[in-house]
């Protein structure tokens, strides 16, 4: 971290302005301190900072005021505002956010947790900052290419054959720009889509004409475009926005349309602009987002894990010597044992918690694993603890190369998704399939299967169902610790597993809709080695039944 990044601390409270100076400090932050609101705004106007940490309650001006005051100033609203609060200032909290406020940490402070959400915001408003003026670069070009546009139009207005000439070298120039560019009239009806635009819509200059390019826009993000776009309009203002558009391919992909008004001899004549596709930046920030979540609580997990681990030592060894003095005929050995009976339930879910912190501290002997053997000895297992109603199918690859894995820990692995996907039936018929193939993973495939897996080959296990399925809701938060659709106590299996997969260098992706079931795909790295007597290729506890789509089940 270089010092050049300065970070300003308004705090009313001398002992959380020095804790923030030390962390952030200690981190390679350049830290101006303020205790008062009148020396922040002061600050603020002299030396804008990048990041500004401000607490809620202040003597003079508070910390809303300071808030209203900053956002309303332009030199001063587009740097990243967090506020500081103590926990029962819910209220102050959201008039903070509705002020402009990109996020809040309650005190007392975690260090962690104030890092990480402070690299967040300086990173994101680093790639703002580098998108904006991308931004300001190509509507300043376009601007300057309208100008001289508009100026050879007024020098020509009466001469078609020279008004033809001038459109004509406009489009040219259009056509051969690597963002999309539109024109309207004053009637707000599209007169020109570039090249570019065209290409990326996959219709022609007719089809997008008289607002044909609106049936492109995602049915959710309509509103939000007419909101932004027919005030504009209305006020011959410039506008900025961001919604999705569905390409020539049917996808639908993030754009950036940024729109000025233009007017020929200071008559308004319409708007023109330039859309940019910023699909790829937005995904890149959600994966930043998603591996700092997933960092922050496995270390959580690890830390709660290890305390309590300490602590349920210290219940068996006084549980132990208890046992000990206690006479066979006692009625108060009984209470013992159900003391260390519970013991033991905690001790479980602490492994669990262990599991999701990537096993962190804890010895795992690893050694080569072929999955096509392991499932069909999991399934036997598991044949008198899975619904009765449920018809298995196993596609097993015989020459399935192995992986270098736990054999405790992928069995754990196995067992959660096949309950998993039992379970997603609810007690109806349906079908259970597990399949096992190499794959490998190159450049055009990272998009398809797991992005944060390096190239390179791969055993994929799939455990599919036909069960009830997952809403995009439910997915989301599938893998999240403590989360469960099912009754209270349930919540680690599937967290588990990804920390399990996440200490072997693998990943977990789901595919559900509500009522079709789900797949859950699971991916480890292989060594490129086969054992010898390969599995058969399915199991006795397979029937023969016509398979459905693919589909999935609840989450744990």
């Amino acid at each position: 971290m270089t010092n050049t990044v300065t970070i300003l601390v308004v705090d009313g409270e001398s002992e959380s302005r020095r804790l923030l100076n030390d962390i952030l400090k200690a981190e390679g932050y350049q830290v101006c301190p303020a205790d008062t609101g009148e020396l922040a705004l002061a600050f603020a106007e002299a030396t804008p900072p990048d990041l500004i940490l401000l607490g809620i309650r202040m003597p003079g001006l508070d910390g809303l005021e300071v808030c209203r005051r900053l956002k309303s100033d332009a030199k001063s609203q587009a740097i990243p505002l967090i506020l500081l609060s103590a926990p029962h200032e819910a209220e102050e909290r959201a008039e903070g956010f509705r002020l402009g406020a990109v996020d809040c940490i309650s005190k007392p402070f975690q260090r962690e947790v104030l890092l990480a959400r402070v690299r967040t915001h300086l990173e994101l408003g680093r790639l703002r900052a580098q998108l904006e003026k991308r931004v300001v670069d190509r509507t300043a070009e376009l601007r300057a290419v309208n100008e001289r546009l508009e100026a050879e139009l007024a020098e020509r207005r009466l001469v078609e054959e020279a008004l033809r000439e001038s459109e004509q070298r406009f489009r040219h120039m259009a056509d051969t720009a690597p963002v999309g560019i539109w024109v309207t009239g004053p009637d707000k009806i599209g007169s020109f889509f570039n090249r570019t635009a065209l290409n990326f819509a996959g219709c022609t200059m007719e089809q997008l004409s008289r607002n044909g390019w609106k049936e492109l826009v995602h049915p959710n993000d309509m509103a939000a475009v007419n909101s932004a776009y027919l005030p504009a309009v209305s006020s011959r203002s410039s506008f900025q926005m961001e919604y999705r558009m569905r390409r020539a391919d049917g996808q639908y992909r993030w754009v950036l349309n940024t729109g000025v008004p233009r007017f020929v001899n200071r008559i308004y004549a319409g708007h023109i602009g330039t859309v940019i596709d910023i699909t790829d930046v937005k995904r890149s920030h959600e994966h930043m987002l998603a591996a700092q979540k997933f960092e922050s609580l496995g270390v959580l997990a690890a830390g709660i894990a290890q305390d309590f681990n300490n602590l349920i030592g210290a219940i068996f060894a006084e549980a132990d010597l208890a046992l000990s003095e206690i006479s066979v005929d006692s009625s108060a050995r009984d209470n013992v044992e159900r003391i260390r009976a519970v013991a033991r339930r905690a001790s479980e879910i602490v492994n669990l918690i262990m599991e999701y912190a990537g096993s962190r501290g804890r010895e795992v002997v690893f050694e080569p694993v072929d999955l096509s053997r392991l499932v069909p000895e999991m399934l036997h297992l598991l044949k008198s603890s899975v619904s009765k109603r449920a018809v298995f199918h196993t596609h097993l690859d015989p020459r399935l190369p192995v992986v270098e894995a736990s054999v405790t820990q992928i069995r754990q692995v196995v067992l959660n998704l096949i309950m998993n996907a039992s379970e997603a039936l609810e007690d109806r018929e349906g079908t259970i399939t597990v399949t096992t193939a190499p794959v490998h993973i190159g450049p055009k495939s990272m998009g398809e299967l797991e992005p944060g897996l390096p190239e390179g080959d791969y055993v994929r296990l799939a455990v599919t169902d036909t069960g009830c399925g997952m809403t995009e809701e439910v997915q989301a938060r599938a893998f999240d610790p403590f989360y469960s659709t099912k009754f209270l106590g349930r919540g680690l299996g599937l967290a588990s597993v990804q920390g399990i997969l996440r200490s072997h260098g693998g990943a977990i992706n789901v595919l559900s809709t509500p009522g079709m079931g789900s797949t859950f795909e699971v991916l480890l790295p292989s060594i490129g080695k086969l054992i010898e007597e390969p599995a058969q290729s399915s199991h006795p506890a397979a029937r023969n039944a016509s398979p459905k789509k693919h589909a999935a089940a609840k989450a744990n």
